[in-house]
């Protein structure tokens, strides 16, 4: 891989300066990760970005994070508590407009991000992604209570993921929505599998089936990115395998669109 990617993301670029600030957001979290001894992985494009560059993926503008289901709660928490006050994590509980259970996020106010699907959201700026895994004993379950509870992006917001309702079909559905998705979380919290994936209301594309055993992610490692050791998961080959088929091979110069050229970061961290 000999390619030049100086003139996307070279020092000084726009691109760059972003990813930069991103980093420092990361670096910020993660210290607060450390301290209260809550587990952690990159995944996606930016454990991709890791093996493939030794960073981002040169046209990439996120950073995805991977944490256990059972340590949302407290996670939120400390960060609520510690987080530097320019940042702020959102999610449902902190956003009314915010209809995405399965994914929370840490923003940048000091920054602007603008993304067409987050538009309503109360806070703009830059982020890094939270999607907790949990163990999947089965995945036609996973199906059901994705189903039931009616995506918005695909189901023209029937209701939203954690069964805000918009009509009255939804007001009906609400309470079996939140006894289901209970359930489903204690029904994978007891079970003896070793199956891992993405949380019951998470979809993207392929990853919403994606499943993986657990020696794929256990025992956590660290992996250099951007010169900084964070966590990946145990079989970085075999995770990025399933994720991306032959994941060492470039896409097309076409398929490397910086869609969002139009964020802007206000000032520096303090």
């Amino acid at each position: 891989m000999n390619e030049d990617f100086s003139t996307i993301n070279g020092e000084g670029t726009y691109l760059r300066n972003v990813q930069l600030r991103l980093l420092d957001i990361f670096i910020e979290v993660e210290k607060i990760l450390r301290k209260h001894n809550i587990e952690y992985w990159l995944i996606g494009g930016t454990l991709l970005g890791a093996v493939r560059h030794g960073g981002f993926i040169p046209w990439d503008y996120d950073i995805d994070v991977s944490v256990l289901y059972k340590d949302i709660k407290k996670l939120r928490k400390v960060l609520n508590e510690e987080l530097p006050e320019q940042f702020v994590v959102q999610d449902y509980s902190t956003d009314k407009k915010y209809f995405i259970e399965s994914v929370f996020k840490v923003r940048d106010k000091k920054s602007f991000f603008p993304y067409e699907s987050h538009s309503s959201f109360k806070e703009q700026g830059l982020f890094i992604d939270f999607i907790p895994m949990e163990k999947l004993p089965s995945m036609r379950l996973k199906r059901f209570v994705f189903n039931f509870n009616k995506n918005p992006y695909l189901r023209h917001k029937e209701m939203s993921l954690q069964g805000k309702t918009k009509n009255f079909k939804g007001l009906l559905m609400a309470p079996f929505s939140y006894i289901l998705k209970n359930f489903a979380h204690w029904y994978s919290d007891v079970s003896k599998t070793n199956q891992f994936g993405y949380n019951y209301l998470f979809w993207l594309g392929p990853c919403f089936e994606m499943r993986f055993n657990m020696n794929v992610i256990y025992p956590l490692k660290t992996l250099e990115f951007e010169g900084i050791q964070f966590y990946v998961p145990n079989d970085t080959h075999q995770y990025l395998k399933l994720a991306y088929g032959d994941y060492m091979q470039l896409p097309p110069v076409d398929k490397r669109e910086i869609f969002f050229t139009e964020i802007k970061v206000y000032d520096k961290l303090k």
